[in-house]
């Protein structure tokens, strides 16, 4: 079976599908990995043949994406459709972050030529090489639309909550509801010009697949009512050379801090809040393992007991902590889950707003899926919650205290991580794939 995997190119969409991707390969199943020139080095670097598509000279901006008129467009639908309490937070997920990133490669007419040269390039490939299953990401729909166009079965990858089939029953609940709302639906709006300009029709199975790998436990999961294959998170990240001094016992507890890879990426600012971060750390009797860059530091005095690296992988990083403090970013989020680590997440009650465009350097508030690892995490008494709005330095000390002392925590996150290891590992989902694919494969 020959089996193509379509990503937006950042390595947080990478990282998740390279087990699954080894578990095909090892099957002895052919595999590609399609992206953007940007994320070629990164794929190859993780043992997997990469296909690259598009302008080599564009810059792919994900939620920086200036495009006023569709903003204007999707401003009047939010009125319309007035998302309120839990509805509101997915919806701006998916409007603010979601829906620029696809714009990238699927643009919104009117666009130039060369916009679609991506899409273009990936049916191409696809009419080519002729592949049996297409796996895609929801924020790179260009391959359904290739996967169509050579016949191929096809089914959405997920690397955190289906915001996309929400967002689209959240708009066809409200229009039963409400038969004059004749907006467009926003994720068939942006899908629909790529997919004219190759004779594809834009139906359901196109826009959320014909069936969906889903790696979070069903406890995190979005109402779609999507037909999902289960498949277990199994962490993975660029890997580096062990460092010697992460073998070292020191008798005191370990911390790692982390605040995200793509955050670091994307914003340029947005880092209040890690002086008080590191300034908490400093008044424990703890070790602590900070992964932040420049950016991330600049302004902050680090404490003696804290060390700083740039990067360091969590699954050489985790097992020797005790707790993590992080961003809330679902990858972040599984890694400290799949071994059982308590886990305190940064968040607060603003919206998750971007305040400047990507060339400007962008800002959020908080990381998009902060409050739902947060929920997830407190509800199974996995950790807590630090508010970096309203929590003084010696709150967030306290909270630190708290999960470092109470063995309740350590229990928490053993019942985490008990529903990370219900779903199926990637080797025993390949035989579901490879049946799948032979029932839903179709013809160009």
């Amino acid at each position: 079976m020959r089996v193509v995997f379509c990503l937006w190119p950042n390595a947080a969409h990478l990282y998740p599908l390279v087990p699954l991707a080894w578990a095909l390969q090892s099957a002895g199943h052919e595999v590609r990995v399609v992206s953007h020139h940007t994320l070629q080095a990164s794929t190859v670097a993780v043992g997997l043949p990469a296909v690259s598509v598009g302008s080599p000279d564009m810059i792919p901006m994900g939620p920086g994406n200036p495009y006023p008129e569709e903003r204007g467009r999707l401003a009047e639908l939010t009125e319309v459709l007035a998302p309120t309490g839990g509805e509101r937070d997915p919806w701006d997920v998916f409007t603010h972050f979601m829906l620029p990133s696809i714009w990238d490669f699927s643009p919104v007419e009117p666009a130039e030529e060369e916009r679609f040269r991506a899409v273009d390039d990936l049916v191409a490939f696809a009419k080519d090489w002729k592949p049996d299953l297409v796996l895609w990401d929801p924020c790179f729909p260009i391959g359904a639309v290739a996967a169509v166009a050579s016949g191929a079965a096809h089914a959405r990858l997920l690397w955190g909550q289906d915001y996309f089939g929400w967002s689209r029953n959240l708009v066809r609940s409200r229009r039963s509801d409400a038969p004059g709302i004749t907006a467009e639906e926003p994720l068939a709006a942006a899908l629909a010009p790529s997919a004219r300009r190759h004779g594809v029709e834009v139906d359901e199975d196109l826009l959320l697949g014909q069936w969906t790998l889903d790696p979070l436990p069903e406890a995190m999961r979005l109402p779609t009512g999507v037909p999902a294959v289960p498949v277990r998170w199994v962490p993975y990240a660029g890997q580096t050379p062990v460092p010697e001094w992460l073998r070292q016992e020191t008798g005191r507890p370990r911390i790692a801090l982390s605040l995200g890879l793509s955050q670091r990426m994307f914003l340029k600012g947005g880092w209040g809040h890690v002086p008080a971060l590191l300034e908490a750390l400093g008044g424990l009797d703890v070790d602590v393992v900070a992964t932040l860059d420049a950016t991330q530091l600049d302004g902050s005095d680090i404490p003696s007991n804290v060390r700083t690296v740039d990067y360091l992988p969590l699954n050489q990083l985790l097992p020797a902590c005790d707790a993590i403090i992080h961003h809330g970013g679902v990858g972040t989020f599984a890694a400290a889950a799949a071994l059982g680590i308590p886990q305190l997440i940064t968040d607060s009650d603003d919206d998750h707003g971007v305040t400047a465009a990507a060339g400007e350097g962008m800002e959020a508030s908080k990381h998009v899926e902060s409050s739902i690892t947060a929920g997830y995490v407190t509800s199974r008494g996995a950790g807590l919650r630090l508010d970096h709005r309203t929590q003084t330095v010696e709150d967030i000390r306290e909270s630190l205290r708290r999960v470092l002392k109470d063995p309740a925590f350590h229990k928490g996150a053993a019942r985490v991580r008990s529903e990370i290891l219900a779903s199926p590992a990637p080797p025993a989902v390949v035989s579901a794939l490879e049946e799948l694919a032979a029932l839903h494969k179709g013809t160009p």
